[in-house]
């Protein structure tokens, strides 16, 4: 499996003949001239996971690319003239020869003021498992997980903590712009120091960059 980071939360998996795209959203940078795209999926609606301003034009390049998202998600991409699949926890996906099983319901809790909107994560392959803005357990060992390093929604112990109980073989840190390079060299490295006593080693991806996991 090839894993290429391109900012924040946004993944290219590539697996077989398969290329899958996650998370294009507004802190995202680099999808924009992607082809070749076997689908595109969303874990949820906020835009830094969905940027509908960029979108058309990837799907103009991709034009035979499957789009699949959480039921929040359908109306903004219906919004971007788009054609959604919508998928919600338990299922299970053929996308391009490549199994994707859908795990969870709902984001974490940002503020109890604030709605809690739908939020669902994909397992790819049986391998690499993108939770997205929640704590979902895939139900299942896994190799790869993408694992939230910083949000509104969490604090540090949460991340740490869900290392431990999914124990992965290795952990990709995500959802990381909303720190400074400072911040991001402390939270990393209480991810690898604590979240190692899970097992996991900590992979992080320079953007742009592919690798071979």
């Amino acid at each position: 499996m090839r894993l290429t980071k391109l900012g924040h939360s946004c993944l290219l998996v590539e697996e077989g003949g398969a290329r899958l795209l996650l998370d294009p959203g507004t802190l995202s940078g680099g999808f924009e001239e992607l082809e070749g795209l076997t689908a595109v999926l969303f874990t949820h609606q906020h835009a830094d996971h969905l940027d509908q301003a960029r979108l058309r034009g990837l799907l103009d390049r991709n034009p035979r690319a499957r789009v699949i998202s959480d039921q929040g998600s359908a109306e903004p991409l219906g919004q971007a003239g788009v054609e959604v699949e919508v998928v919600a926890d338990g299922q299970e996906l053929d996308v391009g020869g490549v199994g994707v099983r859908v795990a969870g319901r709902d984001h974490a809790v940002i503020h109890p003021d604030i709605p809690i909107v739908p939020n669902v994560g994909y397992l790819v392959g049986g391998r690499l498992f993108h939770p997205g803005d929640a704590f979902t357990e895939p139900g299942q060992p896994v190799e790869v997980l993408a694992v939230p390093a910083a949000a509104p929604w969490l604090k540090l112990s949460e991340p740490i903590d869900y290392l431990r109980a999914v124990r992965p073989k290795v952990a990709v840190p995500v959802h990381d712009l909303v720190l400074s390079d400072a911040g991001r060299s402390i939270h990393y490295r209480q991810l690898e120091q604590l979240g190692a006593k899970g097992g996991a080693t900590l992979r992080s991806l320079d953007d742009g960059a592919p690798a071979e996991l």
